[in-house]
């Protein structure tokens, strides 16, 4: 049983479709759009597995709790949590607001931690935890001040969990994707730019979001077991050259 937060689109959205295929029941928060949860759950049960759709907000800790306790209600235990659920505000570190801060940094670094713990405390042998990161984490790019610190925090809390939760036979990765072109893309000031570096890849396409996705389901697999506090990098080969 799966648990991918932010999973009704997007990225997020295509890792749970590509678990639920693998033989996975699903559940996903959504924060706005009822009809893209919908949509999605109903993908999802096409493929012959159980779904989970709820509205929370995982910036707000009341709310990730409640997310934990239908899981519980309905599954009773958890063997994979996505933290996939991001947001941010492309703005420099000059032109940033304490706001714009607080906001990024409690849904991309505090909302990952309260979830990985709420899903230790359903977890038996063998659950794994991934965490998706970007390369902003460690690549200082145009508007993404706010974004690229939260994912380099949300990096080190890999590390720190993937030690602090083995005792629990719990694993912890991280993949950090490269440009992936979704709509997140057009709230960024530079977004032509931004669109050029994702068909810069040394191979002879673009990335997608189903690279992500097989690179979460190896880090979940038997094959990956030895692999702990990991940031596995997907991005095509961008990094290499640029």
């Amino acid at each position: 049983m799966a648990l991918i937060t932010g999973g009704s689109r997007g990225i997020g959205k295509v890792i749970a479709l590509d678990l639920a295929s693998r033989g996975a029941n699903i559940a996903f928060n959504y924060l706005r759009s009822y009809d893209s949860a919908a949509e999605t759950e109903k993908e999802i049960k096409k493929l012959g597995v159980d779904c989970l759709s709820v509205k929370a907000h995982v910036g707000n800790p009341d709310k990730i709790k409640d997310l934990f306790e239908q899981v519980k209600k309905k599954y009773g235990s958890l063997d994979i949590l996505v933290n996939n659920a991001a947001t941010g505000i492309q703005r420099s570190a000059m032109d940033l607001e304490t706001k714009h801060w607080d906001w990024t940094m409690s849904v991309n670094a505090r909302g990952p931690w309260l979830c990985s713990i709420e899903a230790a405390r359903l977890m038996t042998k063998g659950g794994c935890i991934i965490n998706i990161s970007s390369l902003g984490s460690h690549r200082v790019l145009p508007y993404y001040f706010s974004v690229g610190t939260s994912k380099a925090t949300l990096e080190a809390m890999t590390k720190y969990l993937a030690v602090e939760l083995a005792h629990l036979k719990i694993r912890v990765n991280a993949v950090s994707g490269g440009y992936v072109e979704t709509d997140a893309f057009d709230s960024f000031p530079n977004k032509d730019d931004m669109v050029a570096a994702a068909e810069s890849t040394v191979t002879t396409r673009v990335l997608d979001p189903q690279d992500l996705a097989n690179s979460v389901a190896f880090l979940c697999s038997d094959e990956a077991e030895m692999i702990r506090g990991h940031v596995l990098v997907v991005d095509g080969g961008v990094t290499l050259t640029g």
